[in-house]
C-alpha cells in the first residue's frame, strides 16, 4: 500500500513538471504579414531576442527574471513595422491579429487594430485596470462628466474660466473616485498578480500611507517584493522614514555664496523646511505671511530653512533678488533623471510644501500649511 502511495506521489510529481512552465514561450500570430522578423525587447539589457518570421508567423522561447512591460517589434518585409505592448511572464501567450487591419490609434500611433493577446495574466489585468477610466466614463452617472470632459478636450482654454473650471473639477473628481474604486476591487481580487500591484504607481501619491499600506498588504509576499512592485515598496519604505517621529534626514546644501548649511546645525532649534522654486506663484505668494511668522517667531528659537528645488540656479538667485528674504537660502542638489536628493529625501512631490523639526531633530509634521496651521504646530513642537 505504502509503495502504490509512493508510485502515485511519482507520477503526480512527474505530471506536474511536465505541466509546469518554467519559462515563456511568446507566439505571434499574425494573417498577411508575410517574412520578415519580430523583435522582443524588455528593460536595460534584460531580455533583446530577435528572431524570424515566416508567413506571418513567429516564436520566442526564453526565460524572463520577473514580470514586467515587453515591446515586441513586428518587422514584415516591405512593410512597416508596429510596436506592440505586452505584460510578459512565464507562460506560454500567444499574440495574433490581421495585417489588414494595421492603422493610428487616436494617438498617432501605428497598430494592428483589434488584435488579441492571451495566455497573460498579467497582462489580462493591467489591461483590465487601464480599462476603467473608458468603461467608468461610459456609466449613465458620468455622462455630464464625459461631455465635460470633451469640451475641455476640444477646447483647453475653457478651463480658464473659473465657472466652467468648478464645475468640471467636481465632476472630475466624482468620476476619479469611482475608477479608483473599481479598480481597487480588481486588485483585492487579484492578490497574487504583479501588474495590479503595479498599478498602486498611479494612486500612491494620492493616497494616505495607511492606506496605501493596507492595499499593498493584500498582494502576496511575492507579489509585494517583486520587481514590478518595486516602485510602490519603495515608496512606502520612504514615506514611513518621513512620518512624523521619524528621525528628520541629515543634508547639508550650498547658500549663495557657497558656503554651505546643515540640518544638524540647528539642533536645540525648531527648524521649518520651505521646499519652494521661482516658478512656483503659490510658493513666493507664501512669503508675505512667511516673513511675518519668521519675525514672530524668530527671538523664540525657531529656524527657517528655504530648499530651492530649482533646476537652473541663476533663476533661484533672480528670485532671492526679487524677493530679499530674511531667513536661510539654499538651493538643492539635481541627480540624475531630474529628481532633487533632499527634496526626494523628504517625499516633496509638489511645492510649497513645509517640513517642521523639532529640537531634537525628529519630524513633527511634513504639509503644505497657512500661516495659522504652521504656527499651531511650531508653538506645539516649542513647548516640547
Amino acid at each position: 500500500m505504502k509503495m502504490e502511495k509512493y508510485l502515485m506521489l511519482l507520477v503526480m510529481s512527474v505530471l506536474f513538471a511536465c505541466n509546469s512552465q518554467a519559462g515563456y514561450v511568446l507566439k505571434g500570430v499574425f494573417k498577411g504579414a508575410g517574412d520578415g522578423k519580430a523583435v522582443l525587447m524588455m528593460g536595460k539589457q534584460v531580455i533583446c531576442d530577435t528572431v524570424e518570421m515566416k508567413a506571418g508567423k513567429f516564436v520566442f522561447e526564453g526565460e524572463t527574471p520577473h514580470v514586467g512591460f515587453a515591446l515586441v517589434v513586428v518587422a514584415p518585409e516591405g512593410k512597416e513595422a508596429v510596436q506592440i505592448s505586452l505584460v510578459l511572464e512565464n507562460s506560454r501567450i500567444e499574440m495574433r491579429g490581421n495585417w489588414k487591419n494595421v492603422g493610428m490609434n487616436e494617438e498617432g500611433d501605428l497598430i494592428v487594430k483589434g488584435m488579441t493577446v492571451t495566455g497573460s495574466r498579467n497582462h489580462d489585468v493591467e489591461r483590465e485596470l487601464s480599462e476603467q477610466y473608458r468603461v467608468v466614463e461610459a456609466l449613465p452617472e458620468f455622462k455630464k462628466y464625459a461631455e465635460l470632459a470633451k469640451k475641455v478636450l476640444d477646447t483647453p482654454e475653457i478651463l480658464e474660466d473659473t465657472t466652467f473650471f468648478w464645475m468640471y473639477r467636481k465632476e472630475f473628481d466624482a468620476y476619479m473616485a469611482r475608477v479608483k474604486e473599481e479598480q481597487l476591487k480588481i486588485m483585492a481580487a487579484n492578490p497574487s498578480v504583479e501588474a495590479a500591484a503595479y498599478w498602486l504607481c498611479f494612486m500612491m501619491n494620492e493616497m494616505p500611507l495607511e492606506e496605501l499600506e493596507l492595499v499593498f498588504g493584500q498582494f502576496d509576499a511575492k507579489v509585494r517584493e517583486s520587481e514590478f512592485a518595486r516602485e510602490v515598496r519603495e515608496n512606502v519604505e520612504l514615506r514611513r522614514r518621513v512620518e512624523p517621529g521619524r528621525p528628520a534626514h541629515e543634508f547639508t546644501l550650498a547658500q549663495r555664496d557657497s558656503s554651505l548649511v546643515s540640518l544638524s546645525d540647528f539642533r536645540g532649534k525648531v527648524v521649518v523646511l520651505d521646499f519652494w522654486a521661482s516658478w512656483c506663484k503659490p510658493c513666493r505668494a507664501s512669503f508675505s505671511w512667511v516673513r511675518e511668522f519668521y519675525e514672530e517667531y524668530r527671538e523664540k528659537g525657531v529656524e527657517i530653512i528655504g530648499v530651492s528645488i530649482d533646476a537652473n540656479k541663476a533663476s533661484w538667485e533672480k528670485a532671492l533678488d526679487e524677493e530679499k528674504l530674511p531667513w536661510l537660502q539654499v538651493i538643492d542638489e539635481t541627480l540624475k533623471g531630474g529628481n532633487y536628493r533632499v527634496g526626494e529625501l523628504y517625499h516633496v512631490l509638489a511645492v510649497p510644501m513645509f517640513v517642521v523639526v523639532d529640537k531634537e531633530g525628529m519630524i513633527v509634521v511634513r504639509a503644505h500649511m497657512e500661516k495659522e496651521e504652521l504656527a499651531a504646530v511650531v508653538d506645539k513642537a516649542l513647548k516640547r
